[in-house]
């Protein structure tokens, strides 16, 4: 089988849901967050055999999630006092940030980068909203966000691991339905590997984070943003097939997954999208919107979304906006329906590796 010809998995830490691969000089340490299992927020310790040097990628959205992306990385480096190399946050959300407060109070001097100011703008408004609810910590309230993180100039030079088989790459993704701002990283190995962090710009048998929590978007320009990231995904399965690469995905949430596989996960993300559209353009009612989408995709984690307060900040209230008369929470279904606005990258309702290289002019939204 491909995946075990090159890589071995070892869960070695079940209740803090650990899992590292390890392959040629390279360990890569997925740190799951433990207080919110129904999530899976991940974050990243890469570390070099050879130089025992190392960096992370996010931070957890949890203190005890970092503390244990530390201890994973201190193992490693077979070190308390040397800090990682740098710390790449792949964009704004509390679930990846959150653990700054911690590392920069370990690790001072590790350099913290995004993408873009954008992320950090999300970050602030985020730590903000965190804040006022009493959620964070006063060390977490107190950073200056802005002073610390850093956005990147020269990824190719800030980016790098001082081992010579690996090569690092930042990719800016401006997909504000998901993230306002993104970056995901890349990481190429010597014998051929790529690697890419993704973040929650694709992930893995997890629901899609849809809002413009921040941007206030109406339509069209709010729908805009699902097509467009349609397209992003779409786009990556071209570029990587046409590439004939070895690929690992490693996202923001979820389980890994490779070349034999990526296509039908980005398939299934791609109709998720779909049908959200389809169901948020006729209905009122956000729970039932929700209910519909976790019969129609019952593998999607948070099941529980309506009951922890944020539904809204997932699902948006397009129905209103086309037309139906919308009253709190009725009609749950529109007496007409709405057919969503043409998306070429949603309209056509095909899977696997088709999905993507059929398109046309997909290649300008994704470049490796």
């Amino acid at each position: 089988m491909f995946v075990r010809s090159i890589f071995l998995f070892i869960l070695f830490n079940s209740a803090n849901s650990y899992k590292t691969i390890l392959h040629d000089s390279l360990i890569i340490t997925q740190v799951q967050d433990a207080s919110a299992p129904d999530e899976n927020s991940n974050a990243y310790v890469v570390t070099s055999v050879t130089t025992r040097q190392g960096f992370f990628v996010d931070t957890g959205g949890t203190n005890s999630t970092t503390a244990q992306l530390i201890s994973a990385y201190q193992q490693q480096v077979q070190s308390t006092s040397k800090p990682p190399q740098f710390i790449f946050l792949t964009h704004g959300h509390p679930d990846h940030t959150s653990g700054v407060a911690l590392i920069q109070q370990i690790y001072p001097s590790a350099p913290i980068y995004v993408i873009s100011q954008q992320v950090v703008r999300e970050v602030n408004q985020w730590v903000q909203l965190r804040c006022e609810q009493n959620s964070f910590s006063s060390a977490q309230c107190n950073l200056n966000y802005s002073r610390i993180l850093r956005v990147l100039t020269s990824p190719r030079s800030q980016l790098s691991l001082n081992d010579q088989s690996v090569q690092l790459r930042a990719i800016n993704n401006i997909v504000k339905g998901e993230s306002s701002y993104a970056g995901l990283l890349e990481l190429t190995t010597s014998s051929g590997i790529f690697m890419l962090f993704t973040g929650d710009s694709i992930t893995i048998q997890s629901h899609l984070y849809v809002s413009n929590f921040f941007e206030n978007q109406a339509l069209p320009g709010s729908d805009d943003t699902l097509c467009a990231w349609a397209g992003f995904m779409q786009a990556s399965v071209c570029e990587l097939q046409s590439s004939n690469r070895k690929l690992v995905i490693l996202p923001g949430h979820g389980p890994l997954s490779h070349a034999n596989r990526y296509a039908q996960d980005v398939a299934l993300n791609v109709a998720w999208i779909r049908t959200l559209r389809k169901l948020t353009f006729n209905s009122c009612n956000a729970s039932y919107v929700w209910a519909e989408m976790i019969r129609q995709y019952p593998d999607f984690i948070s099941k529980d979304l309506d009951k922890k307060g944020s539904l809204n900040m997932h699902v948006p209230t397009d129905a209103k906006s086309v037309g139906c008369n919308c009253n709190n929470d009725s009609p749950t279904l529109c007496p007409v329906y709405n057919a969503p606005p043409t998306c070429p990258y949603l309209d056509i309702d095909s899977g696997g590796a088709s999905l993507a290289c059929n398109m046309q002019n997909m290649r300008s939204s994704f470049s490796l």
